[in-house]
């Protein structure tokens, strides 16, 4: 059974990606239904938004799609610190390896990575590309998108 990797969008759009299944990434019928997709999860989200406001809710939707996909967690970062430890040194020795720099140091660490983290979605650069596609594909879809502003109704009295 090929493995496959789910990529995730705000308002349950999600994508399934097999790293050596490609033909879907050609298929302008399988890409537009992602668009279309894309688009509607981003109306949902913005209704009842003041248009002066859509470009804020655009950065947001984008920033919840690296939410979703890229977390990182303490216990990454930590376990990472300690096995370059043991390939250093050898050994890790809990009670000399951590003061409060090096705690410093991880935290960030973290930080630095959450929050610019778009291209280690998984451990397989391939992968990696594919989901780069559907993800600019997504940015490049809110960034594009213009509402739909309803012209107002005249009241009764003022035809």
């Amino acid at each position: 059974m090929t493995e496959r990797y789910i990529l995730q969008f705000p308002r349950g759009v999600a994508v399934s990606i097999f790293p050596y299944d490609t033909a879907y990434l050609n298929d302008e019928k399988f890409l537009e239904e992602f668009r279309r997709n894309i688009r509607d999860a981003f109306r949902e989200y913005t209704v009842g938004t003041n248009p002066d406001y859509i470009l804020q809710d655009k950065i947001m939707f984008i920033d919840l799609i690296r939410e979703l996909n890229f977390k990182i967690s303490s216990r990454q970062i930590l376990n990472e610190c300690i096995r370059n430890l043991v390939d250093d040194a050898g050994s890790f020795d809990l009670e000399d390896s951590f003061d409060t720099d090096d705690l410093e140091q991880l935290i960030d660490e973290g930080i630095s990575r959450y929050s610019r983290s778009w291209t280690n979605w998984s451990p397989d650069k391939h992968v990696n590309e594919m989901a780069m596609k559907f993800i600019w594909i997504a940015i490049k879809v809110v960034m594009n998108y213009i509402p739909y502003i309803e012209p107002v109704k005249p009241r009764g009295d003022e035809e």
